[in-house]
């Protein structure tokens, strides 16, 4: 058994936002506020314990937590009639989780392996953020508002559960057009729960989670030459990798589609 701790420190350098920036209209930040991308500062401490209890399975698990200040984000404004990019800063970002990773050499000829992750990640703190989707538009004192303190909300992409499982079975040695090798078939599945898919967050803009099942085939030669018959989203799940104010920020919505069932051959050979 080993035991780790780590803290580290980390950092983005400044910048300048030089396409067009949202209106500020009926708030109280200046042209200069969102023109300068202040420095991002990263804070990370984990801990960990590496485990063999018994010589084929290795036990991986570790703890952290990631303090950010100033964290540089991609948003969109919210103005009606326009899709403006631009980077802004959250103020305070707090993540952190958990990560349980296993190995198992069940024989000489099966493996199995899987990861299981919990990752909780907040805006503490993000006063100037775009307004959510369904804000669009919104005034107050006959002004439109470009601005909504979205503090306590979630941070986009980060799946609260996320996990995945693999097996892979091998023949003894065999001779295979004129080599030694080895056959194999492995199946794996990647699986993680719904996410915020906006820095905003926003109802309409939430992905539900999904599960992915991929396999492959093929033979693995000793003189480190492979090919391989391989599957991707073999089960054709239909998914949304995210998404996103649509053009001319109406209030409608785009999406970006997950890659649908995808079959291939690889030859690999490696010196």
């Amino acid at each position: 058994m080993n035991a780790f701790a780590t803290y580290a420190t980390g950092f983005k350098p400044v910048g300048v936002n030089v396409a067009g920036l949202p209106s500020i209209t009926g708030t109280t930040l200046a042209d200069t506020t969102l023109a300068v991308i202040k420095p991002e500062n990263v804070t990370d401490i984990q801990f960990g314990l590496k485990l063999n209890p018994i010589k084929k399975l290795t036990i991986n698990l570790a703890a952290f937590r990631d303090d950010i200040k100033d964290y540089q984000t991609n948003v969109q404004s919210p103005e009606l009639g326009v899709n403006r990019g631009y980077i802004a800063n959250a103020e305070k970002v707090r993540v952190q989780g958990a990560e349980l990773d296993v190995r198992f050499e069940a024989t000489k000829n099966f493996t199995f392996s899987g990861a299981l992750a919990y990752t909780d990640g907040k805006y503490v703190k993000f006063t100037n953020a775009p307004l959510p989707l369904e804000e669009t538009g919104h005034t107050e004192n006959g002004k439109q508002v470009a601005f909504k303190d979205i503090s306590g909300g979630s941070l986009a992409g980060i799946s609260k559960f996320a996990g995945s499982i693999s097996a892979e079975a091998t023949t003894n040695d065999i001779n295979l057009l004129g080599r030694t090798g080895k056959l194999f078939i492995a199946v794996d599945g990647f699986g993680r729960s719904g996410f915020s898919s906006s820095p905003s967050p926003s109802k309409y803009l939430n992905i539900a989670g999904y599960v992915l099942v991929n396999g492959r085939v093929g033979f693995k030669a000793t003189d480190k030459l492979s090919i391989s018959l391989w599957g991707r989203n073999i089960l054709d799940k239909d998914y949304f990798e995210q998404l996103l104010p649509a053009g001319g920020n109406a209030g409608h919505y785009a999406a970006v589609l997950g890659d649908q069932r995808t079959y291939g051959v690889t030859f690999r050979q490696s010196f």
